[in-house]
């Protein structure tokens, strides 16, 4: 009988540590799931020589504290990335006076010589800076700040708290989108006036804004969601051609197609005209329109309007 019981406390003893063994092995596991995501390396951000996307470079940080953390990101966001085919998110003109966090919102004010950075430039930079400091735990959003004043976009509107979901990557060469809000303006439903509509727009950095004004005019309110179409009217036929597209010292210099002089039925020729100069001259950096058909110079518009000199914003045919 004692053999016998000395033979199941063996067994148990057998099976309590082949139990063990294994919840040790399974907790040893785990561990090493837990600790390989806490080991991932964070990355610096950069942006390839020929600016058309952000690509990351893994790094180390040696700090614990956020605000210790904050300051390295900055330091390695200045400095030459190893691979030479990338450039540093914080180019050397690019000079910022302090920052501030406060519950995640990390806030950064930059010099006025952050202005020297426009168009995709500018956004491929901005959007490697938001993604490199958004991977601090501490780090929620970002704002920019230039001269004291927030960062704004060319509608003049604050671009505000950004965070890496901010820029969309694209397919193929990562060219980052954002959301703009344009205002364009089609006929009213008698073809006599100008409404002013908001389209928000996901937008290609790559393409400039005045080029997207005139998309949106050549889709037409019937094409656009989200508008009450029975009050608008397209303004410009869907066969129209936008040839060249140029600003120049506040001027946008537009060499349209000659299907320009067919407008839609039942709309004044000051409504098709303006509807353009209107809705380009909304954008911060545009206070005038100057148009050619085809190349060559037209002096008027179906002998009503004069397209010798560039035109301005026309007040008058806007319905409130």
């Amino acid at each position: 009988m004692r053999c016998f019981f000395q033979s199941m406390d063996i067994r148990k003893k057998s099976i309590f540590l082949l139990l063990a063994v294994v919840f040790s092995a399974f907790l040893f596991a785990c561990t090493k799931k837990e600790e390989m995501k806490k080991s991932d390396a964070p990355y610096i951000f950069c942006v390839n020589t020929s600016e058309t996307q952000v690509v990351g470079e893994q790094t180390k940080l040696e700090s614990t504290k956020l605000d210790d953390q904050i300051q390295e990101f900055l330091k390695k966001l200045k400095q030459d990335p190893r691979n030479i085919s990338l450039k540093k998110a914080i180019a050397d003109d690019m000079e910022l006076n302090e920052y501030t966090i406060n519950s995640g919102d990390l806030c950064l004010y930059w010099t006025a010589a952050y202005t020297n950075y426009t168009g995709v430039s500018e956004v491929l930079r901005r959007a490697a800076i938001v993604k490199t400091f958004c991977q601090l735990k501490g780090v929620k959003t970002v704002e920019f700040y230039v001269s004291g004043q927030p960062l704004t976009d060319s509608n003049m509107d604050a671009i505000g708290f950004m965070t890496a979901d901010t820029f969309i990557d694209n397919t193929g060469e990562q060219i980052y989108t954002q959301k703009i809000t344009l205002n364009v303006y089609f006929s009213n439903k008698d073809g006599k006036a100008l409404k002013k509509v908001p389209i928000s727009v996901t937008y290609d950095a790559s393409i400039p804004i005045e080029q997207l004004v005139l998309e949106q005019l050549l889709k037409g309110p019937e094409k656009i969601k989200g508008l009450k179409k029975e009050d608008l009217k397209r303004t410009i036929s869907e066969t129209v051609k936008f040839n060249k597209i140029s600003v120049k010292e506040n001027t946008c210099y537009l060499d349209i197609s000659n299907d320009f002089l067919d407008k839609p039925a039942d709309i004044s020729d000051e409504v098709t005209v303006y509807s353009i100069v209107n809705s380009l001259t909304e954008l911060s950096n545009i206070n005038r329109v100057q148009f050619s058909i085809d190349g060559e110079q037209v002096l008027s518009y179906d002998d009503k309007i004069s397209l010798g000199d560039s035109l301005e914003v026309n007040y008058d045919l806007i319905e409130e």
